[in-house]
């Protein structure tokens, strides 16, 4: 009897789906926070970290989570003395870092990661082992969004409201950047750095014009990032397309079927 994990499709959907059930939370939390472009920021920058990790014969993940936490370290410094990055700056970080990224790859490039399923994701080259780190990682950033997910919540609508209902607002900040670089640090291999950020925010999009509350949005991005992912695996399967822009695509697609609707109702 052949074993399913033994079939890259099947690795490739249960990634996937490992992917959504923590997508979509974290992707609510971040359009809620306006920090969508905070996620391109990030995702683009862990090429750096890609870059720097194999200059000092590192794994990939430790040079990833380096960069990412020294930008989540600027973040929150710069939050406390008052001041907050614009998209200027943070898009500054986010192209400088996926320059300095590509560069070191070109010095220190090795054979085992291709840039283009870095830069695009390849959910069919998920292995096992793969699949034992996103399970880990799911694990944990779910245990702790079923913990904190009111106190999230309530800070990233009103961070001054939380604060006099006695949330530590400053902490469930520092919690929800760390939680967000583990994401992307782990998930970038299902997505790739450029299309990362569009499964954190495009599910969420999709379904904010029906939401009457944070949960509906919650449950409508889990149930537009599933049938995204179910879409974009069967136009990479019947019509040989990379697989992460597909899934992509129909995520776009599905976008704009549910604003269409609305609008015509």
């Amino acid at each position: 009897m052949t074993d399913p994990l033994d079939d890259f499709l099947w690795r490739a959907a249960l990634a996937g789906v490992m992917m959504v059930l923590v997508a979509a939370p974290m992707g609510c939390l971040m359009v809620w926070r306006r920090l969508s472009f905070l996620a391109d920021t990030l995702a683009h920058a862990s090429v750096l970290g890609v870059g720097i990790a194999l200059a000092l014969a590192w794994q990939p993940l430790p040079g990833v989570l380096l960069v990412l936490l020294a930008i989540m370290a600027l973040l929150l410094f710069s939050g406390r003395h008052g001041q907050r990055l614009s998209e200027v700056q943070l898009a500054i970080l986010s192209y400088s870092g996926l320059a300095g990224g590509v560069l070191l790859l070109g010095l220190f490039g090795s054979a085992s990661i291709s840039l283009e399923a870095l830069l695009f994701g390849d959910p069919l080259a998920t292995s096992r082992q793969d699949l034992a780190v996103m399970a880990v990682t799911v694990a944990v950033l779910g245990s702790l969004l079923i913990h904190h997910w009111r106190a999230f919540v309530a800070v990233s609508v009103s961070p001054e409201i939380a604060q006099a209902e006695g949330i530590p607002v400053q902490k469930m900040q520092l919690l929800l950047y760390l939680m967000i670089a583990l994401m992307i640090a782990v998930l970038m291999k299902i997505m790739g750095v450029l299309l990362i950020g569009a499964m954190l925010v495009i599910p969420a999009q999709a379904v904010r014009v029906w939401a009457r509350s944070p949960e509906q949005q919650l449950a409508g991005a889990f149930v537009t990032g599933l049938l995204a992912l179910g879409c974009g695996l069967w136009l990479s399967w019947h019509y040989d397309l990379q697989t992460g822009p597909a899934i992509v695509i129909a995520a776009a697609g599905w976008l704009l079927l549910a604003r269409a609707t609305k609008a015509l109702t």
